[in-house]
């Protein structure tokens, strides 16, 4: 089982503000202790503060996901960054369905492609909100290079009931355990505009992995209602979730899933 947090913060109006970070490093010492494999913050938060988020990753001992926008070649990108428990950073993945209202407030491009990246637990595939509750592709790819769990950071100025239906769908088509988290409810200050965020409900699915094919077989037949796979959902407002996951279970009945539904990558 994989031990992970849900940080779900209420940011300042501004997400680019330090104040951000600032919270982020205090939520980051409440995990203190918590013995967490993983550790999750949702999409644009807290914006910037790599050395400092490592530094918290190292002495947590535990591997982070944070919202950070990258700057490369004079170009600025959404991404979610992970950080292995040594602080190090892993890697990066860009969002690629940028919408108007970040390329206007923070003039992000998008990224190209989706890769897992390795960790001591298992393959993390960790699309940003809507690449992956909104369409197939990136679930897709990732399920094609191996990904044992989608981490999915999400803020929702709109579409948020929609979120769990569709990360459904997903870890339906490829089998996928699914940790995904969102802010607090806040007022957003973008590009000169202020906007009501749709906070809270952070989530956590899981797919059934039982001990027995016989077992298994009488789950398929009830599969009317795929709700109950979400053991996790939190509330609006600021708080720390936890939930263990099994990833290795799905692993295993990955490709019989696959089979028996007629399911390709």
């Amino acid at each position: 089982m994989v031990k992970i947090l849900l940080i779900q913060p209420r940011p300042a109006a501004r997400l680019e503000s330090p104040e951000n970070l600032s919270l982020a490093l205090t939520l980051l010492a409440r995990c203190r202790g918590r013995g967490a494999d993983l550790i999750c913050f949702p999409e644009y938060f807290p914006f910037s503060g790599e050395a400092e988020l490592g530094r918290a990753a190292r002495d947590l001992s535990a591997y982070l996901v944070a919202g950070l926008v990258e700057e490369q070649q004079g170009r600025r990108h959404n991404t979610a960054t992970l950080f292995d428990r040594r602080g190090q950073l892993v890697g990066r993945q860009r969002k690629i369905t940028v919408g108007t209202l970040e390329r206007r407030g923070f003039g992000v491009t998008p990224g190209d492609g989706f890769q897992p990246l390795a960790t001591d637990f298992g393959r993390l595939g960790l699309p940003v909100c809507i690449d992956f509750w909104g369409q197939p592709e990136a679930a897709r790819q990732l399920a094609a290079q191996g990904t044992d769990l989608i981490v999915n950071p999400s803020i929702f100025p709109i579409l948020r009931g929609h979120w769990l239906t569709g990360a459904l769908a997903r870890a339906f088509d490829y089998y996928l355990p699914v940790v995904a988290v969102n802010t607090a409810a806040f007022i957003a200050e973008i590009h000169r505009r202020r906007y009501a965020i749709q906070g809270g409900h952070s989530f956590a699915i899981q797919p059934p992995a039982p001990a027995d094919a016989k077992t298994m077989a009488s789950l398929i037949r009830g599969w009317d209602d795929l709700r109950p796979w979400v053991v996790l959902s939190g509330g609006e407002g600021q708080e720390i979730l936890e939930v263990s996951l099994d990833l290795h279970g799905p692993r295993r009945w990955r490709p019989e899933i696959r089979e028996r539904f007629g399911i390709t990558l």
